[in-house]
């Protein structure tokens, strides 16, 4: 049995990250529903303590159906393209790890 090279050690921390990243753009895409209800509950709350903070710009979708769905949507995006860019890796790992 040979001793663990530095290269080894490598391939094996990048086959390792690569596999959390797949595991997190999955868990992202899964969860995106209640982690945006969520924020968007958390973001409304300084708007309902302050009700003068309603007159900055930007704020009047704070709370809303629209927020929600952006959020949503962007985290599907996010989820799908880190488990799809991790996924690409992942196997590119495991075909240098198995030569």
């Amino acid at each position: 049995m040979k001793p663990m090279t530095n290269l080894d050690g490598l391939l094996l921390f990048e086959f390792m990250a690569d596999a959390n990243g797949v595991l997190a753009g999955a868990a992202l895409f899964y969860w995106s529903k209640p982690i945006a209800a969520r924020i968007n509950a958390w973001s409304v709350k300084p708007y309902q303590r302050f009700p003068k903070l309603k007159m900055l710009p930007g704020s009047q979708n704070a709370g809303t159906e629209l927020n929600y769905r952006t959020m949503f949507i962007w985290f599907r995006l996010c989820g799908a393209f880190l488990f799809v860019d991790a996924s690409y890796y992942l196997s590119h790992a495991i075909s240098r790890i198995w030569r």
